[in-house]
């Protein structure tokens, strides 16, 4: 399980080098910042809808869909509650 571990480390640490040198890191950047701000939106929208009963969890993914897709991510992730309830 540490050679997993070590591999998967090496790898994500030669994917971020490769980003630096390629002059994509902006993106990631852009990526983070979306997510953190998409999460926080998400906070304040599950504060005023919870007592609705539309509250969508927050987790890795939830924030990946909203970092890569931004506003309509959040509105994906609220209509999806919707319709399955």
């Amino acid at each position: 399980m540490d050679a997993v571990m070590w591999l998967l480390f090496a790898l994500g640490a030669m994917f971020f080098v490769y980003l630096l040198y390629t002059g994509q890191f902006k993106w990631l950047l852009g990526v983070v910042r979306n997510m953190v701000l998409g999460v926080a939106a998400m906070l304040g929208l599950n504060v005023l809808l919870a007592g609705v009963g539309l509250a969508v969890g927050i987790n890795a993914v939830t924030a990946l869909v909203v970092g890569l897709l931004g506003i309509p991510g959040i509105l994906l992730l609220y209509a999806a509650r919707v319709i399955v309830g």
